[in-house]
């Protein structure tokens, strides 16, 4: 019989530091190599499989693999997230297809078992080296020395006190013990978060990415292993054997109420306290125990019971057990219950449908602010939302009310997009505003790893992202939001609330994008995609007069002309790219500068975005060319006095007059009127822009060349 364990290609084995499954790879290798049994690790594609091995897989995606190849295998669930998100989720499914389509499969707890249901489930618990983890025959201190070794955390969020770390501190403060925690280096994100009365505890020790030999070392100068944790995918873990095996009794949470060597308590602080004292109390009988249940679960034990799993293994592919287990097969019938469902169309949304007449409390949760921002209770054929739209890491929990005071959990969501349909609503059809909001919307689909659907109501626009994003599917039109697994929409909403965390006056437009789609205020710069002219024989410089209200040109009537000049004395053409040479209204008309070669019209944004791919620099106004430009990453000279510096993109050479009036597009006092070409609020006849002078922008100008 020849054993492959197949690795699981993220560490090395063994590993070097923190890793568990390879550190349980690599122990039952060695002692299967120990009593004279052929065993290799190998990867899945290294795997050549006949009828001398046994295939043995700790990892579900690798474990589809191997059924896709047509190879059996033995698979152990090590991954609790499987059980924290639900039955819903896609990491619930994948186990439960690589179970499904095992041999039969292991999990090291037992709670699993009954939880995936599945008939080729059993319990199998986790072992400890006591070659390597040995008990020196010391005795306690007379405080008692308290000790905590894990790797705190979930995946999506390693600040989250999963091992009961505060609960150990808090503990040991009230009763003066000192106490020591060692793990990771990621145990960091979880004392960032903690209380600060805590965290500087005198009694308390961190250390951090400690190897084997100081662990060993380190479990033998403690009295004590504290394991407060909230859900482990292995009762015991391997920490707590290794605890054990090293003559420590062990004060914490497990799944059942009692384990030799252990005092179990729920994640109480109260229980936490009475159950250390009942282990100084009665010392000598926990640790006796420790010790017979580390041996028990040595190994050098356990290797047996597994080599007679892998003989079953061989007798089920093999033999008649295989045929039997089919023919045995019962039918199971399903009974009539309600079906939850769960998505996020413009903020979470929870339906119950069937007949089942049941009352369900719903819970809205944000997880990073650990923080319940809505609950309700409704029944069958009924749905509940949450009022906020724009992004958060929503936790969704939906109780099954019994009578009037019990409740029980049946169903936890946790917001999970990968590989999953998302619309996102580009809600304007400003050129600078999509240039703005699309690169928040790429960076969503890479780090969620979602398809992502993106309204774009204008054409030209829509025509250019679909060239430079050939990731995201670009829609004209915008579909229902019941295909999707979220939808979000950007825009300048003047009904604000909900759908932003800050007034969008406060923010920069870049920003909007991103504090809706859950990135706070950052600037994702866009990629745009376009055909690369020939170089030009002429140096130049593009200039962009025009806009779309007075209070956005630069009103100084000297301005542009002198600018002009400047420009030509320098030896630069200077090209005016408006769309139109004149725009405005009949009580204000404004017309290209003296002195600019009009090269106004009404071109493509690929001809516009050449010229200004073999420009020197632009020189603009906070309108959608500026924005253009940017996307081209051509320096922009940008004058505007009637936003604040903040409104646009990230700029070096942004010129603004703060000694005169200014910045009203910001002030959330002034509401902009879109049908009163003069708006000016503050009724000072645009001197935001009148005393933006010439010399200020020849300046910044002259910084460039």
């Amino acid at each position: 019989m020849k054993i492959i364990n197949i690795n699981p290609g993220l560490l090395p084995i063994p590993p070097n530091g923190w890793g568990a499954i390879e550190k349980i790879i690599w122990d039952y290798h060695q002692e299967m190599l120990n009593i004279g049994l052929r065993s290799e690790i190998r990867y899945t594609d290294e795997v050549q499989y006949d009828d001398s091995c046994v295939v043995h897989v700790h990892v579900a995606n690798l474990a589809n693999i191997l059924h896709e190849r047509g190879i059996p295998y033995i698979f152990t669930i090590h991954d609790h997230h499987a059980y924290l998100y639900g039955k819903d989720s896609e990491l619930f499914k994948e186990n439960l297809k690589a179970i499904e389509n095992s041999v039969f499969s292991l999990s090291p707890c037992k709670y699993l078992v009954p939880y995936f249901g599945s008939k080729k489930l059993r319990y199998f618990s986790h072992a400890v080296n006591t070659d390597i983890f040995t008990f020196n025959k010391r005795q306690r201190h007379k405080d008692l020395k308290l000790l905590c070794v894990a790797n705190n955390g979930y995946a999506y969020d390693q600040s989250i006190d999963r091992k009961g770390f505060k609960i150990a501190i808090q503990a040991a403060k009230t009763l003066g013990l000192p106490i020591t925690i060692a793990g990771p280096r990621n145990n960091d994100n979880f004392f960032k978060t903690l209380e600060p009365e805590l965290n500087n505890y005198t009694g308390l020790t961190k250390l951090y990415d400690l190897d084997e030999k100081w662990l060993t070392h380190l479990y033998n100068e403690n009295d004590a292993f504290l394991h407060f944790s909230e859900l482990e995918a292995g009762h015991p873990n391997l920490t707590l054997l290794e605890a054990m095996a090293s003559g420590l009794p062990v004060i914490g949470t497990f799944e059942e109420d009692t384990y030799n060597g252990m005092a179990v308590c729920k994640r109480d602080l109260d229980e936490a306290i009475a159950a250390i004292k009942n282990v100084d109390a009665n010392y000598d009988k926990f640790r006796a125990e420790a010790l017979a249940t580390a041996k028990t679960n040595s190994y050098k034990n356990r290797v047996h019971e597994l080599v007679g799993l892998y003989s079953e293994y061989r007798e089920r592919i093999f033999g008649n057990k295989l045929i039997e287990c089919y023919s045995n097969c019962e039918k199971v019938v399903k009974e009539s219950k309600n079906t939850i469902l769960i998505n996020f169309p413009q903020g979470p949304k929870v339906e119950i449908l069937g007949p089942i007449n049941k009352k369900h409390k719903i819970k809205f949760i944000d997880i990073n602010k650990n923080q319940i921002v809505y609950e309700t209770t409704i029944g069958n054929n009924m749905w509940a939302s949450a009022s906020i739209k724009y992004f958060c890491n929503w936790k969704i929990e939906v109780y099954e009310m019994v009578g009037d005071n019990w409740e029980r959990l049946v169903h936890t969501h946790l917001y999970n997009a990968e590989g999953k349909d998302v619309k996102v609503i580009l809600d304007t059809e400003s050129v600078g505003d999509l240039i703005a909001f699309i690169g928040s919307v790429e960076e969503f689909r890479k780090q969620h790893k979602c398809k992502m659907h993106c309204i774009v109501f204008s054409k030209p626009m829509r025509e250019l992202f679909v060239k430079s994003y050939p990731h995201i599917n670009f829609l004209a039109a915008n579909p229902s939001d019941d295909a999707y697994y979220a939808t979000y929409n950007i825009g300048y909403f003047e009904e604000w609330k909900d759908r932003l965390i800050t007034n969008p006056k406060r923010l920069s437009l870049p920003h909007i994008a991103s504090q809706i789609l859950g990135f706070g205020n950052k600037e994702f710069k866009p990629v745009l995609k376009y055909d690369k002219p020939s170089p030009s024989n002429k140096k130049y410089v593009c200039i962009f007069t025009q806009s779309t209200a007075q209070s956005k040109y630069w009103n100084n009537e000297q301005g542009w002309k002198t600018v002009i000049k400047h420009l030509n004395k320098k030896g630069y053409e200077v090209w005016c790219i408006d769309r139109y040479s004149s725009f405005g209204t009949n009580s204000k008309m404004n017309y290209i500068p003296p002195g600019a070669i009009d090269k106004t019209g009404d071109y493509s944004l690929e001809a516009r975005m050449q010229q200004i791919h073999n420009a020197e620099f632009c020189v603009g106004l906070s309108s959608g060319l500026s924005w253009l430009a940017w996307g081209v990453n051509k320096p922009v000279i940008l004058i505007s006095g009637f936003t604040e510096e903040f409104n646009e993109f990230e700029n070096p050479y942004r010129v603004i007059n703060k000694n005169v009036c200014h910045g009203c597009w910001n002030d959330i006092n002034c509401k902009f009127d879109k049908g009163d070409w003069m708006w000016c609020p503050r009724n000072k006849d645009f001197e935001c822009t009148k005393k933006i002078y010439p010399q200020d922008v020849i300046d910044v100008i002259n910084k460039i060349i």
